[in-house]
Parts: C-alpha cells; sequence; structure tokens
C-alpha cells in the first residue's frame, strides 16, 4: 500500500468522524497534519503578520515572495475569495486584524485624495503639476490619471464629484485661456 494513499484514507476517515481515537493520537505524535489548508494558511499568515511588523502595512505587492512564499499571490487568493463570499469570517477577521485592505484600488485612491486634499489646502488650489510628489507619491500622475479617466467617461461620478469639491480643473489648457481673456 503507498503511504500517502494510506494517510490520505486516515485523513478522510477522520473528517468522517470514524478513526479510532487512538489511531488519531499516535499520527498526530507523529506529526501527521490532519489540513493542508489550515496549516498552510496558518504559516502564510504568520508570514503576513511577520511582514506587516516590518513593513508598517499589510498591501504586499503582488509580486513579493516571503521566505520562499509568493506572499502578494497568497493575499490576492484571500481577496477573491473575500469577494466571491467564500472567505471563512474568522479568517477574513484574521486578515482585517493585521490591516489587509478588501478594495486595494480604493484605499490608494482615498489615500491619493487626502493627499490632494493637503496639497490644495496649503498651495490655495488642487492643480497639481504632473511631476509634483507629496509625501512620495506622484500626485500629479495620480490627478492627470483622474482625469484621463474622466476624458474617456469612466471616472465613478462620486470620486468626480469628490475632485471637485477640492477645486480640480478637469480642462486645464480650456481654463488657462479662458483666464488670459
Amino acid at each position: 500500500v503507498n503511504l500517502g494513499t494510506w494517510l490520505e484514507t486516515q485523513r478522510q476517515q477522520k473528517r468522517k468522524g470514524e478513526l479510532d481515537i487512538s489511531l488519531e493520537k499516535h499520527l498526530e505524535e507523529v506529526g501527521v497534519i490532519w489540513s493542508f489548508f489550515k496549516e498552510q494558511w496558518g504559516d502564510n499568515y504568520l508570514l503576513l503578520v511577520k511582514y506587516q511588523q516590518r513593513e508598517g502595512h499589510a498591501n504586499v505587492p503582488s509580486s513579493h515572495k516571503e521566505e520562499g512564499v509568493n506572499l502578494g499571490t497568497w493575499l490576492e487568493t484571500q481577496r477573491q475569495q473575500k469577494r466571491k463570499g467564500e472567505l471563512d469570517i474568522s479568517l477574513e477577521k484574521n486578515l482585517e486584524d493585521v490591516g489587509v485592505m478588501w478594495d486595494v484600488f480604493k484605499e490608494q485612491w482615498e489615500n491619493n485624495y487626502c493627499l490632494l486634499v493637503k496639497f490644495q489646502q496649503r498651495e490655495g488650489h488642487a492643480n497639481v503639476p504632473q511631476k509634483h510628489k507629496e509625501e512620495g507619491v506622484n500626485l500629479g500622475k495620480w490627478l492627470d490619471g483622474q482625469r484621463q479617466q474622466k476624458r474617456k467617461g469612466e471616472l465613478d461620478i462620486s470620486l468626480e464629484e469628490r475632485l471637485e469639491e477640492v477645486g480640480v480643473i478637469w480642462d486645464l489648457c480650456k481654463e488657462k485661456w479662458k483666464n488670459s481673456y
């Protein structure tokens, strides 16, 4: 009998509640892992905690590897499972406790918007030069991206309204021409 096949049979019997308790204890004593998913999830979660403690956030880049594990891919899988309603609520809570953001785009947009508000309050306008950086973020490039999305009709109306509230001018050329006459 193949050892792997035998062990899988023992796992199936345990899941069904049919495994003799003394055999179960003996197998645990020699290090049998009953659920690879739980074991692997727990290991990856500990790597995420380690990353968060070192970096100060849990927004792992998609290609980031931690101790040989593609942590970014694993985290994106957790986000996909949550979107599909397939992530266990206790696992979801654990990820939230370490600071995982479920909608990375929304979080990034909010952070950039706050930087724009800060710029507007300091400078008295929201016409950020294209190459201007605010706290290490290329805010001008981000704002230019928002303008491009609006021109293409791809910017959510609620985001558009928020940008207008802080004084974003959508067509800078038109505005410059208007102000010169």
